[in-house]
C-alpha cells in the first residue's frame, strides 16, 4: 500500500519552512505528492512548479502534477478565465452557460498540451487531470455542450445515424437519466450524443498523452458515459493510464448517513471493474471543506477503500486536513491499513455497514 498527498504548490513551499512538517509527512509514510501544477482558472508559474519539484526530490518524495483543465462548475457564479481563441464555455440544453466549465475544443487541448510539455521540461513525469475533465456535472441526465457550434458539429459527424429532422430540441427528451420509453430512433440519438461527448474526453486524454509523462484522469463519483467518461475507450488510447476512482461523502454528515457507505463502495467497485490494473488506481480520500470529515471518519473511509482493494490511498487536499490529529491517525494506523485485504465485491455489498 502506498500513501499519497495532494497539495497546492504554496502548501509545500510554506510547509518546508515549518519545523517538523517534512518529518510529519514522512512519519505518515507518504510516498509522494500530487501537486496542482496547471489550473485553467488561475495560472501557476512554472517556476513554482520547478521549485516544488526540487524540494520534493531533495526530500525523497515522488511528484505527479494535477491539472484542472476545464474549470470546476459547481457552486461558482462567475466565469473567471483568460480565454484564448478557439475556447468557449460549455452550454446546457437550454443554451445557457454552465459557469466555470469549458467545452473541450481542439484549441483548448493544444494549449493545454503545450503547458504539459513545459512541465515535462522541469522534470514532472506524470499528470493527473482533475475531475472537471468531463462533459457533465454530478449524476443527472446525459450532458455535454449544447451550444450552436457543438450541435452543428454533432449533426455533421453523426448525420448517418441520427434522425433527419434533428435539432437541439430533439435531444431534450433523449438525455433523461432514465431512458425508459424511448423509441429506437431516440435511443440511437441518445447513444450518438453520448459517444460524441465521450470522444471529446478521450481525444483530450489521447492528445495530452505525451512521451515521458504518464497520463491520468480523476473520475468523479458515479461518473460514466453520461458525463463523457468512457473508461474502456480511454484505456485504448492510454494503455498505462492512471485512474482515480470517484467517491463522495467528504464530511461527517454525508459519511455517517445510513446507506451512504454502501453507495460509496458500490461506486468505487464499479469504476475499479472498468479500470482494471489496481496498481494504477487511486482513492479519493477527501476531506471537504476544512475539517469536515473527522480523523476517525477519514480512518474509517480508508478502511472501506482498502477493503475495496485499493492499493494507493490518495489524500485529496492536505490543506483541508487542518489538525495534527489527521497526521497522527495516519501514522498510527498505517500498518493496520497495510494489513487489510480486499473484502468487498459488487455481489456482497450487504457486508458494508
Amino acid at each position: 500500500m502506498d500513501m499519497w498527498a495532494c497539495a497546492n504548490p504554496q502548501t509545500i513551499l510554506d510547509g518546508v519552512k515549518k519545523p517538523g512538517w517534512i518529518k510529519m509527512m514522512k512519519d505518515c509514510h507518504m510516498k509522494g505528492f500530487f501537486v496542482t501544477s496547471f489550473d485553467v482558472t488561475n495560472a501557476i508559474p512554472i517556476e513554482d512548479v520547478a521549485a516544488v519539484k526540487h524540494i520534493l526530490d531533495e526530500e525523497g518524495f515522488e511528484m505527479i502534477g494535477i491539472g484542472v483543465p476545464l474549470g470546476h462548475p459547481e457552486g461558482l457564479d462567475t466565469p473567471c478565465y483568460t480565454f484564448h481563441e478557439g475556447w468557449h464555455i460549455r452550454h446546457d440544453i437550454n443554451n445557457e452557460l454552465v459557469r466555470w466549465c469549458n467545452a473541450i475544443t481542439p484549441q483548448l487541448v493544444k494549449d493545454t498540451k503545450k503547458c504539459m510539455e513545459e512541465q515535462r521540461e522541469v522534470g514532472i513525469k506524470g499528470m493527473f487531470w482533475d475531475d472537471d475533465l468531463r462533459q457533465g456535472n454530478y449524476e443527472g441526465d446525459v450532458q455535454g455542450c449544447f451550444c450552436d457550434d457543438c450541435i452543428a458539429e454533432f449533426a455533421e459527424k453523426f448525420k448517418d445515424v441520427i434522425p433527419g429532422n434533428f435539432s437541439r430540441e430533439s435531444l431534450r427528451p433523449v438525455i433523461a437519466k432514465d431512458p425508459t420509453g424511448l423509441d429506437e430512433d431516440q435511443l440511437a440519438l441518445r447513444e450518438a450524443w453520448m459517444k460524441f461527448n465521450c470522444d471529446r474526453v478521450t481525444y483530450f486524454m489521447d492528445e495530452t498523452n505525451i512521451d515521458g509523462m504518464q497520463n491520468g484522469i480523476m473520475v468523479m463519483h458515479n461518473g460514466d458515459r453520461r458525463h463523457g467518461i468512457d473508461i474502456p475507450d480511454i484505456i485504448k488510447v492510454v494503455p498505462d493510464c492512471l485512474f482515480r476512482v470517484g467517491e463522495l461523502m467528504f464530511g461527517d454528515e454525508s459519511f455517517e448517513k445510513p446507506g451512504n457507505k454502501r453507495a460509496l463502495v458500490a461506486g468505487v467497485l464499479k469504476h475499479m471493474e472498468l479500470m482494471g490494473d489496481v496498481s494504477r488506481i487511486y482513492s479519493e480520500s477527501t476531506v471537504y471543506p476544512h475539517g469536515a470529515l473527522t480523523p476517525e471518519n477519514l480512518r474509517q473511509k480508508i478502511v472501506l477503500e482498502r477493503k475495496c482493494g485499493i492499493e494507493n490511498i490518495n489524500l485529496m487536499g492536505v490543506e483541508r486536513m487542518n489538525s495534527i490529529h489527521y497526521y497522527n491517525m495516519l501514522r498510527d494506523n498505517y500498518e493496520r491499513f497495510e494489513e487489510i485485504q480486499k473484502e468487498f465485491t459488487l455481489d456482497n455489498l450487504d457486508l458494508v455497514e
